[in-house]
């Protein structure tokens, strides 16, 4: 007699081999599989219609502990590698990157413990956008994977509490984003929503250190009078040439405050300065700015207005007029300054600008700031420069990078082209050192020679030149 499981029992001894295998497999996989979670996760992100891309839209995770033991585990939110976070849209899901700067990940084996008490909750707040980059708008499904404790993580607790190890995987969220532009090509719907319309028109071009400044009507459409705190409830976007927001740029509308009240189908107007310290820093290029009103669950935006910060040569000739004045009484060189901060950007138009305009102070300023432009790109960040002269076996110098060496003037000597690098380096933020190596059969006392013949030169280097052999 034959059973229903020896009729499914496969007859050749390969077959039969083959689903052992697979048996044997899928048990081992399911003995490795992780242990339940102890801790459940949740993410909370605040009702709104929408989150505008470059707001700081919050993502709140809560961690959960149902069960009767203390827990205690690692809360990074700096790096994204305990914690996971995806967005779905459609077909396409976006899934946060973790960081790899070195000197980072070895400050991430060290983020703050916390910990889990029985039946209790802890909650930390993060933004959407310490996670994600979001650039298309839509509603999307949010998701996020946390990991308590890493195998290079040792969180300092107390004995009595118990380590959680395993991920806790929270159910999605849904939230709609949109981005900056589609927000503001929303505006006559918003308006007729909140009742209240903005407009934006620019006084006059953006200038250097002065920047611009913009007036800003507010409109009250609705039949009730408007009560607004100005300028708190309004904010400030700049925005790059790809339509997302500048990070770090300001966001805080300068002005004393005041309670407007708007009487319905009446407007207020109010001024808008925008200093130059708004763009100073930031890459030149095309930029826009627009106002958003946000209050409650309603927010509104302005138009937006197109600004070109660059700097032309009538730009460049008053900065350098002003800059060579130096700096006033208890204030700083403001042109100086916006000057050195773009120098790498400066060269071509520095070189066309007309120096016969100026006076001494002034040539002698163009000259450094050309020179400066030049020796940039060695040094692109601020801080320190080794520069590398290889003493020849005649006793003389010279430089290990033959490119630093032609950006210097070519015809000067390695003395005067290290002089003319000392007297700029203020203008390219650098700390300069000397490094002297010396070729084979070079002899002792022209390696010392060597070292004499910049003394004159050591107070503008961050240390004596130091000899080191290949």
């Amino acid at each position: 007699m034959t059973t229903s499981s020896s009729r499914n029992w496969p007859s050749n001894w390969r077959q039969r081999l083959a689903v052992g295998v697979l048996i044997l497999g899928l048990g081992q996989a399911l003995g490795q599989a992780e242990a339940p979670s102890p801790v459940q996760l949740r993410l909370n992100i605040p009702e709104a219609p929408f989150h505008v891309v470059g707001d700081p839209a919050p993502l709140n995770w809560e961690f959960i502990n149902p069960g009767k033991q203390r827990l205690a585990f690692m809360w990074e939110g700096c790096c994204r590698l305990n914690g996971r976070v995806s967005a779905t849209l459609g077909q396409v899901t976006i899934k946060s990157e973790p960081f790899s700067d070195p000197a980072q990940l070895m400050a991430h084996r060290f983020a703050r413990a916390a910990r889990l008490y029985p039946g209790k909750s802890v909650q930390f707040e993060t933004g959407i956008s310490d996670w994600l980059e979001i650039r298309r708008s839509g509603t999307y499904q949010l998701s996020a994977r946390y990991t308590g404790l890493l195998d290079n993580q040792r969180p300092n607790v107390t004995p009595g509490w118990q380590l959680w190890r395993q991920s806790a995987v929270s159910k999605p969220v849904e939230t709609t984003l949109l981005t900056a532009p589609d927000y503001v090509a929303k505006r006559a719907d918003l308006a007729r929503e909140t009742g209240l319309a903005l407009g934006l028109t620019k006084n006059r071009d953006w200038q250097p250190i002065e920047g611009t400044q913009l007036s800003l009507t507010l409109q009250n459409s609705g039949d009730k009078k408007r009560s607004i705190a100005w300028p708190s409830a309004l904010g400030l976007w700049i925005l790059d040439a790809n339509g997302r927001r500048v990070p770090l740029s300001l966001t805080q509308i300068k002005s004393a405050p005041e309670e407007l009240s708007i009487k319905p189908g009446s407007m207020v107007k109010k001024i808008v300065p925008l200093d130059g310290g708004a763009l100073e820093s930031k890459p030149f290029g095309a930029y826009q700015i627009f106002i958003d009103y946000k209050t409650g669950g309603k927010r509104t935006p302005s138009n937006t207005i197109d600004i070109d910060w660059r700097l032309g040569q009538a730009q460049l000739a008053e900065l350098l007029h002003a800059a060579s004045g130096g700096a006033k009484t208890g204030l700083r060189n403001k042109p100086l300054k916006l000057l050195r901060l773009h120098i790498a950007s400066l060269g071509q138009a520095l070189d066309q600008v007309d120096a016969t305009r100026f006076d001494a102070k002034g040539q002698r300023l163009l000259q450094e700031l050309k020179l400066a432009s030049r020796l940039k790109p060695f040094g692109p960040k601020p801080g320190l420069i080794t520069v590398k002269l290889s003493i020849e076996k005649d006793g003389t110098l010279q430089f290990t990078n033959q490119a630093l060496g032609q950006a210097l003037t070519p015809q000067a000597s390695v003395f005067e082209k290290l002089s003319a690098m000392t007297a700029i380096r203020r203008h390219l933020g650098w700390a300069v050192a000397v490094e002297l190596q010396p070729k084979s059969g070079v002899t002792e006392k022209q390696a010392t020679q060597a070292v004499e013949s910049l003394k004159t030169l050591q107070p503008h280097l961050v240390r004596l030149p130091v000899i080191k052999p290949n």
